[in-house]
């Protein structure tokens, strides 16, 4: 009879992260977990179509702790990663907020905390348990000394972090930590479209409007989709006791400049304009943006200039291969869009 298979049990299995520690296990013939993913609708089609892969998908909701206690059950490992965003768009968040007078990123700060609180404290239980793989960020506020005090998406999960450690040291013996880099699919949003690079009206050259030190402050360049389930394997095979940050290389924005300019076959030119945030309108989106920009250039993406416990994944012992931001940038479908200068 063969031997039942451990069961991984992954938070967030249709999103950029879960969804990638899910198609790294189903890639691989055979998978060494079964899979339980974890979602608030079983029932969509990206549900469905895991299902179809031979994913467990079962409900659950981080607000409500009894349906973390049902989707652990008999887990062997498990990986947590919860969305502040989510909780920043949600409109029940936003009336509240209104209504109280309260700031919709202090109380989406406080919201994915708490979910993160009731997902350590669900963990904590699970008897059968190996190892627990935190995504999480630095606490900016503390490690700046209150300077950086508006960076509510890392903070949230670092609280929660926090809380972890010193109410589950059984659990944290279990855990390994980590920081996910500079998304570089963050190039095709709002925020992050401000540091893309525009054409020059003549499509020869890349010109990248963003001033130093900005725009010479390394940054861990990361892909949440290529990436995430790489990195959670080798956390997986790994002792724990490890926090690192994940990233196929760190790069400023001038050096990430260059590397598409060479895959693009483009000149690139480098123009001293301090970036605004204001396009985006939304003041707690702008605030928190631009705290994070300055926390980065000061202190580093992920603390490492104030925090030492804080690793490279070469650390680890364990290979982990990524493809080269190169590869990556070789892969997007950048005429869709780099602007062109008019």
């Amino acid at each position: 009879m063969t031997a039942e298979k451990p069961l991984l049990v992954v938070l967030g299995a249709t999103g950029n992260q879960g969804g990638s520690v899910i198609s790294h296990f189903l890639s691989q013939s055979p998978s060494p977990y079964k899979l339980r993913g974890v979602t608030r609708n079983p029932s969509s089609p990206n549900s469905i179509r895991l299902v179809s892969r031979g994913v467990e998908m079962v409900a659950g909701e981080f607000d409500d702790p009894s349906s973390l206690d049902a989707a652990f059950q008999g887990a062997t490992a498990i990986f947590s990663v919860t969305d502040f965003w989510q909780s920043f768009k949600n409109p029940a968040l936003r009336e509240i907020a209104s209504a109280s007078g309260q700031k919709i990123s202090i109380l989406s700060r406080d919201n994915e905390a708490q979910q993160n609180r009731n997902i350590i404290d669900a963990a904590a239980k699970v008897d059968t348990l190996e190892r627990f793989v935190y995504s999480s960020l630095p606490n900016t506020s503390k490690l700046s000394g209150g300077k950086y005090s508006h960076v509510y998406h890392f903070d949230g999960k670092a609280i929660a972090e926090e809380y972890g450690r010193s109410t589950h040291p059984k659990l944290w013996e279990k855990t390994n930590v980590l920081y996910v880099g500079y998304y570089l699919e963050n190039y095709f949003d709002a925020a992050g479209g401000i540091f893309r690079p525009k054409l020059s009206k003549d499509k020869s050259t890349l010109i990248l409007s963003v001033a130093a030190p900005l725009a010479t402050s390394p940054l861990p360049m990361y892909s949440s989709i290529d990436d995430t389930g790489l990195l959670v394997d080798a956390l997986l095979q790994a002792s724990p006791g490890h926090k690192i940050i994940g990233a196929k290389q760190w790069l400023d924005l001038q050096g990430f400049t260059k590397v598409l300019g060479q895959v693009l076959g483009k000149n690139v030119e480098s123009i001293e304009e301090s970036p605004s945030f204001e396009s985006l309108g939304d003041p707690d989106l702008i605030e928190d943006l631009t705290d994070m920009m300055g926390w980065c250039v000061e202190f580093g993406f992920d603390g490492g200039k104030v925090d030492n416990s804080v690793l490279q994944q070469s650390d680890l012992g364990v290979p982990v291969l990524l493809q080269s931001v190169e590869d990556w940038c070789r892969k997007q479908d950048w005429e869709k869009w780099l602007e062109v200068v008019e």
